[in-house]
């Protein structure tokens, strides 16, 4: 059963990448406290944290901030008790008119910046946005979404049922439509005797 899932999230996926415009942006961290450690490149703040990086958004309670030597970043976002860490990000346009966000929510995000990845952890939802409508939504105990193949891998875990739910949108030829321009009245008609 897994794996028909997984094909099936394999199939739904568009050949759409996380912006790639943010590779070129600075990384923005705030938050109420922080230790930044320069020596091991180790940056840690708590207190409503925050890490944004051109359209990609990650908010939590505490992060860990790590910079490789090759210079790629990647980070842990924990929630605070009873809440959810939450992540966002606009993916490079795909077709005319559709605007994509890529949102997610777990208790525990990891984001790494070399894989273009990012993984939710516990009480994990994810959604694919188009124009601000959802059209794609996943839940499960871990999900991990790879940006650079496109691909979302899902575990239901051993907690609650432990199963895996995924809503996919129809590709109707409303959607593809959707990037069409709006319809308007006609002004040249001829006149209708009667």
């Amino acid at each position: 059963m897994r794996m028909l899932l997984l094909i099936a999230l394999a199939a739904l996926a568009l050949p759409a990448l996380a912006e790639r415009a943010d590779r070129d942006q600075p990384t923005i961290i705030e938050a109420d406290r922080g230790i930044f450690d320069e020596l091991q490149q180790v940056n840690v703040v708590s207190g409503s944290a925050t890490l944004t990086k051109g359209t990609l958004r990650i908010t939590g309670e505490r992060m860990e901030l790590r910079t490789g030597s090759d210079g790629y970043r990647s980070a842990i976002v924990t929630a605070a008790p009873g809440a959810l860490a939450t992540f966002r990000q606009r993916r490079d346009p795909s077709r005319p008119g559709i605007e994509e966000h890529i949102e997610g929510a777990a208790e525990r995000i990891e984001w790494d910046e070399k894989t273009d990845s990012v993984r939710f952890v516990n009480q994990a939802r994810w959604r694919r946005l188009e124009n601000g409508v959802v059209r794609d939504e996943i839940s499960g105990q871990v999900i991990s979404y790879d940006a650079a193949a496109s691909t979302y891998r899902v575990d239901g875990g051993e907690r609650a049922d432990g199963r895996v739910r995924a809503v996919i949108a129809p590709r109707t030829s409303d959607t593809a439509k959707a990037g069409a321009a709006p319809l308007r009245p006609a002004t040249n008609l001829p006149e209708v005797r009667k």
